[in-house]
């Protein structure tokens, strides 16, 4: 890195990805200043016609891949395949998430690349990991939910599993991959030598639940409690315009909790504990009535006044107004293909980040194939 410059400048990626996991990784490499080259097949990413669109341009692919340079090969066509080897050959790092057969297929898996460039650092994210019985699996985000227990324990014995409708599996994994790369870098800083990084994202995801996972193994599984944490006293509750989120966490803000929604007797008649455990039902109740007869607005009031951690359960919507209103770094504006402007998601960890124009363009399918090409035949 140059003084002053983004963290990754000078740092080559190649990125081989689908879906969400890999691109969304590759997305946050490039944002802080890695040179990321998307290579794509002739009929371009499956993600570039994804849903939603605006004016047939994919929001869902904007999201994941600004910042990025697209280069279309055909790794089947060995004219192809040799110019992919060339970039590989003077590369940083390769990342994929395509299943763990495809780049032994190809000829471009961590073993065979490091023949020829044994400083690489290669992330592979799978849905189990690249060694196990389950390698060879396929998985998207909903199946890693299913099988991590999360699903069960955020329903209800009534509702049965319930669902994340967002991601979080797939960018809990792009995260880790992003983290093992950065460490994988700075290793071979000091040995020279590169590394597989394997990301598996029932690993990754199940870890988000270690008290869980912990509890079950020593015969007491956590119940399925839906909106509720089993061990803290938060919740849900609703008001009079929507539903708020409260989190009186722990004896001491318990009590100012107590005060804050005219219950001070409790303050000795029921501990954080009791409220938490055997008394949850009939405090809630009490809570319940108080949050119906107010709104988010009027409850978070207080709550503050009061020193009491809490949250408007918002809409997609309320969330990005109240995020441009705040000037939130979470939403940046893009350049599609077409040159029309989209909002989407912005860098998370904010430091060292790239000021290359690039940065907030979405790339067409192809469009820097004949820059890069020409930088190889530079380098030859």
């Amino acid at each position: 890195m140059v003084a002053g410059g983004a963290v990754l400048d000078g740092v080559r990626v190649i990125e081989l990805t689908h879906a969400i996991a890999g691109p969304q990784c590759g997305q946050i490499l490039a944002d802080h200043g890695a040179d990321v080259i998307k290579v794509e097949p002739p009929t371009g990413e499956r993600a570039r016609n994804a849903y939603p669109h605006r004016n047939d341009e994919s929001i869902y692919f904007a999201c994941h891949n600004r910042g990025k340079r697209s280069v279309v090969l055909d790794l089947k066509n060995a004219d192809d395949m040799a110019k992919f080897r060339q970039l590989l050959a003077g590369a940083d790092v390769i990342l994929t998430n395509y299943t763990v057969d495809v780049p032994k297929k190809l000829g471009w898996d961590y073993e065979t690349v490091t023949k020829f460039n044994p400083s690489i650092v290669m992330a592979h994210i799978t849905g189990f990991g690249a060694t196990g019985p389950d390698r060879g699996l396929r998985a998207y985000d909903g199946i890693i939910q299913a099988m991590s227990g999360i699903a069960e324990m955020s329903g209800t014995t009534d509702s049965g599993p319930m669902f994340a409708n967002a991601w979080i599996a797939d960018h809990i994994a792009s995260y880790q991959a992003a983290l093992g790369i950065m460490f994988a870098l700075y290793r071979r800083k000091l040995t020279g030598q590169g590394e597989l990084v394997d990301i598996g994202m029932l690993e990754s995801y199940a870890a988000t639940s270690a008290h869980a996972i912990e509890a079950s193994l020593m015969g007491e599984p956590v119940r399925p409690m839906g909106n509720k944490l089993e061990m803290s006293y938060a919740d849900t509750f609703a008001a009079s315009d929507g539903s708020i989120f409260l989190s009186p966490l722990g004896q001491e803000t318990w009590e100012r909790f107590c005060r804050a929604i005219g219950e001070p007797s409790w303050i000795d008649d029921i501990s954080y504990e009791a409220a938490t455990f055997d008394r949850r039902d009939e405090t809630s109740k009490v809570v319940a009535a108080w949050c119906e007869r107010r709104t988010r607005a009027q409850i978070a009031d207080v709550m503050a006044e009061y020193g009491i951690p809490c949250g408007p359960v918002q809409s997609s919507k309320e969330y990005a107004e109240h995020a441009l209103q705040t000037g939130s770094r979470s939403v940046a504006e893009v350049t599609t293909p077409s040159g029309q402007r989209l909002r989407v998601p912005g860098p998370i960890a904010p430091v060292g980040l790239s000021q290359s124009a690039r940065r907030w363009q979405v790339p067409g399918l192809g469009e820097h194939t004949e820059e890069v090409l020409a930088e190889l035949d530079g380098q030859a």
